[in-house]
C-alpha cells in the first residue's frame, strides 16, 4: 500500500479503507485466530473512515451580498448585462437559470477581476483542486444572510465558472452541497417558502439530486438532502433573546415539514455560540428540546470560543461530552412519533407567537433609539474589542469603511454587554413579553415548563443570564456617556421587570434556587470581578481624556489586560 501510495497520487481514503478491511479479511480467512490479534487493524480502520487523508471536512462561508457583486461583475464581463445589482427577484432569476444552463464561461482565466470576485472564484478553483483528490475534503458551501433563491443560485454560477457544476453534461465527479443560512427573524420565518421556491427551481432540484448520488454508498439508493443552516448569533441580534428562540424553534419545524413535503430530507446545522445570548448552553438538552418534525437522526452544530477548550481541552471531559452529545441524538430520533408533544397546544403557540413580539418591540425599541449607539460606543469597550486576537473575523462587516450597528458582528456585541455585566442578549425584552401575560397564562407557561425542554430551557437560561448580571457595576459603566442616564434607566427598568417575572413564573425565592451550584459560584466570583471592571472603567476614562499618542498606547494595552481579566473572570467572550 505504501509503494502505491506513492507511487499513485489519486490513491484515496476510500481506496485505503478497501486496502485495509481486504487485509482483515485475508488475515481471518488465512487464520481465524487472528481475530485476538486485530484491535489494532480494526482502530486503523476506524480512524481511516472518520479522518481520511484530510483529518477534518471543511466549510466555506461567504456573504451573499458578495456573491452579488461577484455575479454583476461577471455578468457584466460576459455582455449579459450591466445592472444586475438593481433587477427584480425574478428578472435575476431568469438570467441566472439561463447562464447556469449555458456551457459557455462569463469571463476567460486571465480576465482583470475586482478583488473580491478573484478571491472568491480563486477560493472555488481551490476547493475544486481539493476535492478533486479527497471529495470529503470540502463538501459544503455556506451563503451567509440567505434572502432569497438568487442568492443560492448565484453561488451555482460561480461554481460553474470554477468547474464545480456541470450543466447539460451529466459529469459530476466535483461539487459542493449549497447551505442557505437563515439568520434574522425575517429570514427564519420566511425559510419554508425559501425552501419551496429552491426545491421548484429545475437548476436546483437537477444540483441536489447529483449531490445524493455522489454522496450514496455503493449499491445504496440515493438520498436527496438539504442541509439548512440556522443563525443563532444574528437572530438574537436582530431580534432579542425571546424572538430569537422562538423563531428558531419554529423555523426548525416548519422547515423540515416544508422539505418534507418535496421529497426532501433535511439536515440542520446548529450556528450555536458559546454563550446564552448566540445559542449556547447544554448542547444535549438543546437537542432533546427540537421539534418533532425536525428529528431527523442528522444533524451539525459548532463549537466557537472558549467553548471549545472548557468541552474538549480535556480528553476525559471530551469524551463525556460527545457520549451526552450522541446520547441526546439517540434519545431525540428514538423518541415516540405519535405522542403530540407537550408544546404542541394551540393556546400555548399563540401566547409563545404574542409574548415574543411583545418582546422584539420592547429589543427594537432599546436599540433603534438613536441614543442607543453613542451610548453604547462610549460606556463599553466595543471598539477596543477589535485589538483583541480572540476572533477568526473583523469586528464589524463593513472592515475599514465604518462601524455602525448594522455592520457589527454577533460575537463583540455580546462580548460587550458581558463585559459591561448587564447581558442584555441573554433576557432583554422577556420581562415587557411576561408582563403582558395573565395569571392564567402564567400558569399554562409554568405547567409547560416543567414538561418540555424547550420552554424550561429558554426560562431557565434567562435566568441564569439574569443571575449573572451586574447592574450596580453596569450603572458605573453608563456614566461614561451623555446618554448614560436615560439608556440605563431603561436597562434597569426592563431588568426589574424581567427578575420580578420569573420569580412569578417559577415560584423560587431567588433566580438560581434551582442550581445552588451555579448560584454559589456568581456569589463568590462578583466581588473579585467588580474590581476589575472598575480598574476598567477608569482605563476607559482616562483614554479618552488622553491626548498624547503614547499615553494613549500605554492605557490602550492596560484595556485590553481588563478586557482579558473580565472575560476570564465571567468566562465567557461570546
Amino acid at each position: 500500500m505504501r509503494q502505491r501510495l506513492n507511487r499513485d497520487s489519486s490513491y484515496t481514503s476510500e481506496m485505503l479503507v478497501s486496502d485495509l478491511e481486504l487485509l482483515r479479511r485475508a488475515l481471518v480467512q488465512a487464520d481465524p485466530h487472528w481475530l485476538n490479534h486485530l484491535p489494532t487493524l480494526d482502530d486503523a480502520i476506524v480512524r481511516a473512515k472518520v479522518f481520511g487523508f484530510h483529518f477534518v471536512t471543511l466549510d466555506i462561508r461567504q456573504h451573499s451580498a458578495v456573491h452579488e457583486k461577484a455575479v454583476a461583475e461577471l455578468l457584466s464581463l460576459g455582455g449579459v448585462t450591466d445592472r444586475y445589482a438593481s433587477l427584480s427577484e425574478e428578472e435575476r432569476l431568469e438570467i441566472l437559470r439561463r447562464e447556469i444552463a449555458s456551457r459557455r464561461p462569463l469571463a476567460s482565466r486571465d480576465a482583470q477581476l475586482s478583488p473580491i470576485t478573484k478571491e472568491t472564484l480563486d477560493t472555488l478553483e481551490l476547493v475544486r483542486s481539493a476535492i478533486a483528490r479527497e471529495p470529503s475534503r470540502v463538501r459544503s458551501y455556506v451563503i451567509s444572510m440567505t434572502h432569497g433563491v438568487s442568492d443560492v443560485l448565484e453561488v451555482l454560477l460561480l461554481m460553474k465558472e470554477r468547474g464545480l457544476l456541470h450543466p447539460n453534461t451529466g459529469a459530476a465527479s466535483t461539487s459542493l452541497h449549497v447551505v442557505p443560512l437563515l439568520e434574522t427573524i425575517d429570514d427564519l420565518q420566511h425559510g419554508p417558502d425559501l425552501l419551496r421556491a429552491l426545491f421548484a427551481e429545475p437548476v436546483y432540484r437537477e444540483h441536489l439530486e447529483r449531490m445524493a448520488k455522489l454522496d450514496a454508498p455503493p449499491g445504496q439508493e440515493p438520498i436527496v438532502i438539504q442541509e439548512v443552516m440556522l443563525g443563532y448569533s444574528d437572530s438574537n441580534k436582530d431580534g432579542g433573546f425571546l424572538m430569537a428562540n422562538i423563531a428558531l424553534h419554529g423555523a426548525q419545524e416548519a422547515l423540515a415539514l416544508a422539505a418534507r413535503e418535496r421529497g426532501v430530507r433535511i439536515r440542520f446545522f446548529h450556528g450555536r455560540g458559546g454563550t446564552v445570548g448566540r445559542g449556547g448552553g447544554r448542547a444535549g438538552r438543546a437537542i432533546l428540546a427540537v421539534p418533532e418534525a425536525s428529528r431527523t437522526g442528522r444533524l451539525r452544530f459548532t463549537e466557537q470560543g472558549e467553548v471549545i477548550s472548557f468541552r474538549y481541552a480535556l480528553p476525559r471531559i471530551a469524551h463525556r461530552h460527545l457520549e451526552q452529545i450522541l446520547n441526546a441524538a439517540i434519545r431525540a430520533e428514538s423518541m415516540p412519533r405519535s405522542a403530540s408533544p407537550p408544546d404542541d397546544g394551540i393556546a400555548l403557540r399563540a401566547l409563545r407567537k404574542r409574548m415574543a413580539t411583545a418582546s422584539m418591540a420592547r429589543y427594537r425599541s432599546l436599540i433603534d433609539d438613536p441614543r442607543f449607539w453613542p451610548f453604547f460606543l462610549a460606556a463599553s469597550p466595543i471598539a477596543h474589542i477589535g485589538s483583541l486576537p480572540i476572533a477568526s473575523r473583523p469586528v464589524s462587516r463593513g472592515g475599514d469603511s465604518g462601524f455602525a450597528f448594522d455592520q457589527l458582528r454577533a460575537i463583540p456585541w455580546v462580548f460587550s454587554w458581558i463585559q459591561i455585566r448587564v447581558l442584555a442578549p441573554g433576557w432583554f425584552g422577556f420581562g415587557t413579553a411576561l408582563a403582558t401575560c395573565t395569571p392564567a397564562e402564567l400558569d399554562l407557561l409554568s405547567e409547560a415548563a416543567a414538561k418540555n425542554l424547550f420552554v424550561g430551557t429558554i426560562i431557565d437560561n434567562a435566568a441564569q443570564e439574569l443571575a449573572r448580571a451586574r447592574m450596580p457595576i453596569a450603572k458605573r459603566y453608563a456614566q461614561l456617556s451623555e446618554h448614560g442616564e436615560v439608556m440605563f434607566a431603561i436597562l434597569e427598568e426592563e431588568f426589574a421587570a424581567t427578575n420580578k417575572g420569573l420569580l412569578r413564573l417559577t415560584g423560587r425565592t431567588s433566580l438560581l434556587e434551582h442550581s445552588p451550584v451555579i448560584e454559589a459560584s456568581i456569589a463568590a466570583r462578583n466581588p473579585w470581578t467588580d474590581v476589575l471592571n472598575l480598574i476598567q472603567i477608569e482605563l476607559l476614562a482616562r483614554y479618552r481624556r488622553a491626548t498624547q499618542q503614547a499615553e494613549k498606547t500605554e492605557l490602550r494595552a492596560a484595556i485590553l489586560a481588563s478586557i482579558n481579566g473580565v472575560a476570564a473572570a465571567m468566562q465567557s467572550t461570546g
